[in-house]
């Protein structure tokens, strides 16, 4: 077969996920190219190279793809800029040949270290790059030149979305995904065109997942999944099933996550792919947990943590040490709980990309410590003791009954105390930070889905940690707060608004793992009779003689998390 068809077979098998097949065929093809004296064909073969180790994260092999292709470039376009020197003799290229070159692989090299950025968390340097790739794609001297800008236009934002995803950054990745389905061929039926409609419908049915958009998910994946199968790309379908495997968790569909993870798991770790090898352990854990299985969600997820700090993935280090946490609070091993949760901690702090809502939910997550810690200081019957085995562990979990016995006044219910109001000045600010969201949603829908999957948890977990600790006044100012809710506005704020209504997401996949980037509210936009939108309330005051409700909190709210949780207006009594 001619070099040209040889290069064709391989980007085939890159379509099918045979990157080793791919990347000895391409190299291979290398000293029959040099013979040939053939630049544009050793081109194409540095681009599919850098696109094979994007995929399996050898970027230090892409990196050195895009130099070979720069530094080949950059000499033809020196001799576009002086036709008479001594190196303009040797092109034996036309001229109309290598002016397509120039600038379709200098079109691939942009696209590849577009891919470097976003896989690198330098989502500003990848936007940059994509700007510049969208503003120069109608430039070409062939129409397949500018046909091929377009197609890497789309996977270059593919790859953007994808990336700020991960990274909890849905809002930035939206808009790319709505560009891409505006241009997407769905009648084309080509290997190109079906690689690329699976690609879509897989981040595209990810990010719906992630968003709480479980509806339009679906469609988008089992389509996705369609094409893969009908070519026999394995490695897709198996993707597509940890996605819809995902929707199932979302759905508390736990004998679906089962089936269809345990499907996807074999190919996926027989092309081992690390970052969705580590999604499939977290799954597994999750199953196993719902169960009662604790030992063997703990063995799951520490083959997760493994990975992902192989991949030196901090976020996804942190969400993970997050999980495993919950292991020790049901052992009864509080201290190292606490120092687990402390360890996620310094992942986000090494995290360019956390936000204050992962903040919340982690010292949310630590006030839960304290609380279990209280109760199986009062007798809770489903406390753990360090010392059990995991057997013993699991069958008292399944016999509790949720009770405690620790009479007010005794020595279990005087240490309980400081616990539980450790557990409230964690768990009470970080609801009142994570439920004000709901003040900015104007979407009826977007609102919902936030209260019921996101801050409906959190603001239970503050009600039971007050009950418990017997804080009847902080109990009643949360019921006071709660029924209040909000007030109405005329006149929105869309940049307040809008990026919220994208995020108002279920947790994905686990309690501590939810979709938004940082964002500082404000008050409301401004005050009307008309009732178009939810605003955050004035302060609350329910005793003449006494402060603001929850003032204390909601400082708190704001010092660790930049939450304004009321508006500035004039304090409101609620007696009559």
């Amino acid at each position: 077969m001619s070099v040209p068809g040889e290069l064709e077979r391989a980007r085939q098998l890159a379509f099918a996920d045979d990157h080793a097949g791919a990347q000895s065929l391409l190299l291979s093809l290398m000293p029959q190219i040099v013979a040939l004296d053939r630049d544009d064909l050793a081109l194409e073969v540095f681009a599919q190279l850098g696109e094979v180790y994007l995929v399996r994260s050898a970027y230090d092999g892409v990196a050195e793809c895009v130099r070979r292709i720069r530094d080949c470039v950059s000499v033809y376009v020196q001799i576009a800029a002086d036709p008479s020197s001594k190196d303009a003799a040797l092109v034996t290229l036309p001229p109309d040949v290598v002016d397509e070159m120039v600038i379709r692989y200098t079109r691939r090299a942009d696209h590849l270290e577009i891919g470097l950025a976003a896989a690198a968390g330098d989502h500003e340097a990848a936007a940059a790059g994509l700007a510049d790739l969208i503003a120069e794609s109608d430039a070409g001297v062939a129409p397949s030149v500018v046909e091929e800008a377009l197609e890497l236009v789309m996977r270059a934002r593919i790859t953007c979305a994808v990336a700020l995803a991960d990274d909890d950054d849905h809002v930035g990745a939206e808009p790319l995904w709505d560009a891409v389905l505006t241009v997407l061929d769905e009648g084309e039926q080509s290997a190109r065109s079906d690689h690329l409609w699976v690609l879509v419908g897989i981040g595209y049915g990810r990010f719906c997942v992630e968003t709480g958009r479980l509806q339009e998910a679906e469609p988008h994946l089992r389509r996705a999944g369609a094409r893969a199968e009908r070519r026999g790309w394995e490695l897709a379908s198996a993707r597509v099933l940890l996605e819809r495997s995902a929707a199932a968790w979302s759905r508390s569909d736990a004998v679906e996550t089962e089936r269809l993870i345990t499907l996807a798991y074999p190919v996926i770790a027989r092309h081992a792919i690390a970052h969705d090898v580590s999604r499939c352990w977290l799954y597994f854990g999750l199953v196993r947990m719902a169960a009662g299985a604790l030992e063997a969600a703990d063995e799951c997820w520490q083959h997760a943590q493994r990975h992902w700090e192989e991949l030196g993935r901090p976020l996804h280090v942190h969400r993970i040490l997050l999980q495993r946490s919950w292991i020790d609070i049901f052992r009864g091993r509080y201290t190292q709980a606490r120092n687990t949760i402390a360890q996620a901690r310094d992942m986000l702090d090494s995290s360019p990309r956390s936000t204050w809502l992962q903040y919340a939910r982690l010292d949310d997550l630590l006030g839960s410590a304290w609380r279990a810690e209280a109760l199986a200081d009062m007798g809770f019957d489903g406390a753990g003791d360090p010392d059990e085995g995991w057997r013993e562990l699991e069958e008292r979990l399944a016999g509790a009954r949720g009770i405690v016995d620790a009479a007010p006044g005794s020595d279990g219910y005087e240490r309980a105390m400081p616990k539980f109001e450790r557990a409230a000045d964690l768990k009470v600010p970080a609801a009142l930070a994570v439920d004000s969201v709901r003040y900015l949603l104007g979407d009826a829908t977007a609102r919902l889905r936030w209260a019921t999957a996101v801050s409906a948890p959190v603001l239970a977990g503050a009600f039971a940690v007050a009950w418990e600790g017997g804080n009847v006044p902080l109990v009643a100012e949360l019921i006071e707060y709660r029924c209040a809710r909000g007030t109405f506005s005329a006149e929105p704020n869309p940049s307040m608004v809008v990026d919220w209504e994208v995020t108002a997401t279920a947790p994905t996949p686990a309690t501590v793992d939810v979709a938004t980037p940082a964002f500082a509210a404000g008050a409301a936009a401004g005050a009307s009779s008309a009732l178009t939108r939810l605003g955050p309330l004035p302060a609350l005051q329910m005793d003449p003689s006494g402060e603001a409700v929850l003032a204390r909190y909601r400082e708190l709210a704001q010092e660790r998390y930049g939450r304004v949780i009321t508006s500035g207006e004039p304090i409101w009594a609620t007696w009559p």
